[in-house]
């Protein structure tokens, strides 16, 4: 297909630090050079030295005005966790007034698309881990109010973390452990992914958090109609070394996804894909290599033997038991780590995870029928607990 006519550029997590200025006045230049219409930035602006705070708000909005175009940018977790703000409400509306917004989510008219971008607005009141990202129940609801009113536009959805099952590369050594790989991870994270199936006007979801680049088989995934994309980073916070942001061209017949490295300055095109004909072209260099404290848990388990107890499965991968959903074949969370030479096994509704010298330990599921820990849960909840 021609190359689509209108373009905007995706920037992941900013972790903006003035000490790394230069790097990112040098990928906004890079960025500029494809004359983008508009700048979307998937939150978490401040850098780890001052997330939070009124500061980081501010710098990022300088970064993105500078760009001197529309720019429109979204809550990410470390966004709320400023220490000036004692609920998260405030927090929410101190981001809202920095960036002269009535409410943190929004839907933005391309025209050719629709764009929808959800923000993070809970962090304090967390009930597992404090970092994970939260969608509350009235803008998810105004999420399928908007679909409902735009089924025949073309949307693109812009959050900080993906869907559970969207096929995308999650960290198991970090945010599979806290959980906060996903969207509302300890609370009915398959949610999300079903408004997708719901609704095949949605054609691509961009999201970041991961610190990762773009360039893995699993940086880019395809559910139904919809195209998951993942987002890397500009600053020094890249977890394995890439610096990257995306390039979307689009029109009313399809899009191209391209990445832009900021080590070089190159594009890359990513993937071409063609609305009438649902064909997706994959385009990119692909890299497999996994790190050695930053990596990816396994596929999930899908044959005969494999240990399933419930909607879960489970597999153990680098010292940790893993568990899965069935039904979407996600990695849900992460159930025991520090293990060795163990295996686990299904007996009724219970797991048993059995050791080298035969011990066992019986493992029962939450409410919520899942066994996945929270292995960092929210210190402001054990405070209130405590007190």
């Amino acid at each position: 297909m021609p190359r689509p006519k209108r373009t905007i550029a995706v920037l992941g997590d900013l972790h903006y630090e003035a000490p790394q200025d230069a790097d990112y006045r040098r990928a906004r230049e890079q960025i500029l050079r494809h004359a983008p219409e508009a700048v979307f930035q998937l939150g978490d602006q401040g850098g780890y030295s001052h997330c939070g705070t009124w500061q980081s708000f501010m710098e990022g909005l300088e970064f993105l005005t500078d760009f001197d175009r529309p720019f429109h940018t979204l809550i990410g977790n470390h966004d709320l966790e400023g220490p000036a703000y004692p609920t998260d409400a405030q927090a929410v509306a101190e981001w809202c007034q920095a960036f002269d917004r009535d409410q943190p989510y929004q839907a933005v008219d391309l025209g050719e698309a629709l764009v929808i971008c959800l923000s993070s607005t809970r962090f304090r009141a967390n009930t597992g881990c404090c970092h994970e990202v939260y969608l509350d129940e009235t803008q998810v609801a105004w999420f399928v109010s908007t679909l409902a009113e735009n089924r025949r536009r073309p949307t693109f959805v812009f959050s900080h973390a993906p869907p559970l099952g969207s096929g995308l590369r999650v960290l198991q050594s970090i945010h599979l452990k806290c959980p906060n790989a996903w969207l509302n991870h300890t609370d009915r994270p398959e949610r999300f992914i079903e408004i997708v199936v719901r609704n095949p006007q949605i054609k691509l979801w961009f999201s970041a958090h991961n610190h990762l680049g773009q360039w893995y088989p699993d940086s880019l995934a395809r559910v139904n109609q919809c195209t998951f994309a993942h987002t890397g980073v500009i600053g020094e916070v890249s977890r394995d070394d890439y610096r990257h942001s995306r390039l979307l061209e689009f029109d009313a017949g399809g899009f191209v996804l391209l990445t832009i490295d900021h080590a070089t300055g190159a594009t890359t095109v990513d993937l071409r894909h063609d609305y009438a004909s649902g064909r997706s072209q994959r385009l990119s260099p692909l890299v497999q290599e996994t790190g050695g404290m930053h990596f990816a848990p396994p596929a999930c388990p899908t044959g005969p033997d494999r240990v399933q107890v419930g909607r879960s499965t489970f597999a153990l991968h680098r010292g940790m038991l893993v568990e899965y959903d069935v039904r979407l074949a996600a990695p849900l969370g992460v159930v025991l780590d520090g293990l060795g030479d163990a295996r686990a096994q299904a007996c009724g509704d219970e797991l048993h995870v059995v050791d080298r010298q035969g011990s066992v330990r019986v493992l029962r599921a939450n409410p919520q029928g899942r066994f996945m820990r929270v292995f960092e849960p929210n210190p402001a909840r054990s405070q209130a607990r405590s007190a």
